[in-house]
């Protein structure tokens, strides 16, 4: 009897160990599961795709993109959208690279120099100072096969996010509160809020000022005690921060020119098809001309608000300041040959 029971026990532990297997599928690790295809037909899969954007709605830049939308959604029939997050609703720069390397976050619109800090190390040519002759000059490098394939470095340096194309709005120029600045020589000793990095602080420095870092939120109370003699923004930045109202002279030296990149999460890209990818860059060139146009008129805007604001607005010979600046070229502009000699070759 005991026998008997021994033998029944240790059947139904063999058959309970063989169901548990029979059944156990166990799940694929990342490396394991397959990659996500972006080279089948179109699906028709809808997409709504979360779009963080640093700027208010109001800004033209904003309003680029909130056309690119109109239009990818016009080309779809609502199948993708855009859902735009304005203002820094999604984070603050890192926080928004973040979640695109992650996939939490689907596109959005940075700076080339943001994106330089992320391995993209090509983009730092951007930071330069004086590397475009004039805004035209920058759309038309950007635009060209050479300025494409930099612009393609994104996604080739591993950064997880893809860049599909960029909108170039006015110059940057520096601006300041008290002094009256014609050259180079008018900065020395001047105490300068710029960008955050090493290109910008030199920038500063070879022209004879003192480069101090600022956060943003509290540069108009810097400018306006006098912790800061100066800074330096585009027209838009300028106006719409009201600037305006704590400074007297604003410098056309056009320092920096560099391009607002649209960046998309690797992680999203590739989730799309091919043809979804193709009518997302379509989409987005089609809005270039309106970003373009619309950015030009508020320029104008911009400048009659400063000039009736009570603000000089100073002309300057750029290539003196450009040539105050070459030491920056010696330390930083080798290794950016030969796209500097690409960007002086771009017609325009």
């Amino acid at each position: 009897m005991m026998k008997r029971f021994l033998a029944l026990a240790l059947s139904a532990v063999l058959a309970l160990s063989l169901t548990a297997c029979g059944s156990s599928t166990p799940e694929p690790t990342a490396s394991e599961a397959p990659e996500a295809s972006n080279t089948t037909t179109d699906s028709g899969e809808s997409y709504v795709l979360k779009f963080a954007l640093q700027n208010g709605e109001n800004h033209p830049l904003c309003q680029g993109v909130a056309k690119f939308g109109e239009i990818l959604a016009e080309k779809t029939d609502g199948r993708i959208t855009l859902e735009l997050y304005y203002s820094g609703a999604l984070g603050d720069k890192a926080t928004t690279v973040q979640g695109m390397q992650t996939g939490t976050i689907d596109g959005a619109m940075l700076m080339s120099g943001v994106i330089a800090d992320y391995g993209c190390d090509d983009l730092r040519v951007f930071t330069l100072p004086y590397l475009f002759d004039s805004v035209a000059h920058a759309r038309a490098f950007e635009a060209s096969e050479s300025g494409q394939a930099l612009l393609d470095t994104v996604q080739s340096s591993g950064s997880k996010m893809v860049c599909i194309g960029t909108y170039q709005e006015s110059a940057r120029n520096y601006f300041f509160t008290d002094k009256e600045v014609r050259t180079p020589e008018d900065m020395k000793n001047l105490q300068i809020r710029c960008q955050e990095g090493s290109v910008y602080y030199d920038s500063v420095e070879a022209l004879g000022a003192y480069a101090q870092s600022v956060a943003f939120s509290e540069l108009y109370s810097a400018l306006q005690s006098g912790v800061v003699d100066g800074a330096e923004q585009p027209l838009s930045g300028f106006v719409n921060n009201a600037f305006q109202e704590v400074s007297k002279y604003y410098v056309m030296d056009q320092h920096e020119i560099s391009p607002n990149l649209i960046l998309f999460s690797e992680i999203t890209w590739n989730k799309l098809s091919a043809e979804d990818q193709e009518i997302i860059k379509e989409a987005f060139n089609e809005s270039v001309p309106y970003f373009e146009e619309l950015s030009d008129a508020k320029d104008e805007e911009y400048l009659q608000t400063i000039k009736d604001s009570g603000v000089e607005i100073i002309d300057v010979d750029v290539a003196e300041w450009q040539e105050a600046c070459s030491s920056v070229y010696d330390t930083y502009g080798e290794e950016f040959t030969d796209i500097i000699n690409q960007i002086k070759e771009t017609k325009y």
